[in-house]
């Protein structure tokens, strides 16, 4: 089983659609600009080349965040499974698409900045034995206290590590030296 794997940096050219498969799984796509520059040293310049559309397809959570994340112009870098789909389109013209099914979606944060939000866990297979609500209400308790800092002043005297003899007030402590370049 040979597959291609690709990563694309570039442009979301408009926003995501949502939808759903056939056995109502949701899904989102999307459209990726991408475009080539180069150094010309003729003109001491950046040039741009030839700009490459690919469409993006992202499936249950990733289709959801992506729904809730990306908008027309916003830029990304996606990673996921490289298909080139050749076809006949209705005016017999022999048509050619390139759609990469997304693994990870993100904004490229080479040209800006994100803040990152964990939604709640969602559940989109039903028959799924996690899917039951007792075991996403333990799951979501369990994320929800292991994401919540713990105040120190609650670890005086407990061991730091296994198998060490040491404790809290004995951790190293040095205070960090800043620098400015």
């Amino acid at each position: 089983m040979n597959e291609s794997f690709v990563t694309i940096m570039g442009n979301v050219v408009g926003d995501p659609q949502g939808r759903s498969t056939k056995a109502g799984k949701p899904f989102a796509s999307f459209r990726v600009a991408s475009t080539v520059r180069r150094w010309d040293s003729e003109q001491r310049r950046f040039v741009d080349g030839s700009t490459n559309f690919v469409n993006v397809v992202g499936f249950n959570a990733l289709g959801g965040n992506i729904m809730a994340s990306l908008h027309k112009g916003d830029p990304v870098v996606v990673y996921g499974r490289l298909r080139v789909n050749q076809y006949v389109a209705a005016d017999g013209k022999n048509m050619t698409s390139v759609e990469v099914d997304a693994h990870g979606v993100g904004h490229d944060l080479t040209r800006g900045q994100s803040l990152f939000s964990r939604p709640e866990r969602s559940q989109y297979d039903v028959t799924d034995r996690l899917a039951d609500p007792n075991i996403q209400a333990a799951m979501s308790e369990e994320e929800r206290d292991r994401d919540e800092p713990q105040d120190l002043r609650e670890l005086d005297g407990l061991e730091v590590g296994g198998g060490f003899d040491r404790t809290v007030e004995d951790a190293d402590t040095d205070p960090y030296v800043v620098t400015t370049g």
